[in-house]
């Protein structure tokens, strides 16, 4: 259960949730099942944060910073993520398709059953990812690295530049 006052402070805006996350370093914040849908949070600093069922829908989160976060259950359809930093990432059956996932960064991220469906992840990189059940369906993942990605039953029926090495 999310924590009414890490809402309360990302609420105030980016600047406001950034300065908090430099001053409070030593805090895992939870905003686990909330409702952030279309909220504006470009570069919004994410990194070791519980965003686990959050719904996220429609967001604004280019280059946000999420590294070591639990994003899993959360809910990123339509959301613009380019250039985010999900490296060792939890997207256990995240939904997050028609992303703008362009650049992103996925490194070591774990993915089960995640919904990658018609998203932009061109120039992607999953490198070391673990990826089982993903649904990349539709997607166009020119230039994606997926260099010693562990990939087990991923779908790919219509994506675009999809190359396993």
């Amino acid at each position: 259960m999310a924590d009414k006052e890490h809402l309360k402070i990302l609420k105030k805006g980016v600047k406001n949730w950034n300065e908090w996350r430099r001053t409070a370093m030593g805090v895992r914040p939870d905003l686990s099942g909330v409702d952030l849908s279309g909220m504006d949070l470009p570069y919004a600093n994410f990194m070791v944060t519980d965003l686990s069922g959050s719904n996220l829908s429609g967001s604004n989160l280019k280059q946000a910073y999420m590294t070591h976060a639990n994003l899993s259950e959360a809910d990123f359809r339509k959301a613009n993520l380019t250039r985010a930093d999900m490296r060792n990432t939890n997207l256990v059956n995240t939904k997050m398709s028609e992303a703008d996932l362009f650049e992103g960064l996925f490194v070591r991220a774990t993915m089960y059953r995640t919904d990658l469906r018609d998203c932009d992840l061109r120039e992607s990189i999953f490198i070391g990812a673990f990826l089982q059940e993903v649904d990349f369906s539709g997607s166009d993942l020119t230039g994606a690295d997926f260099t010693r990605a562990k990939i087990n039953e991923v779908k790919a029926e219509g994506t675009t530049g999809f190359k396993q090495k």
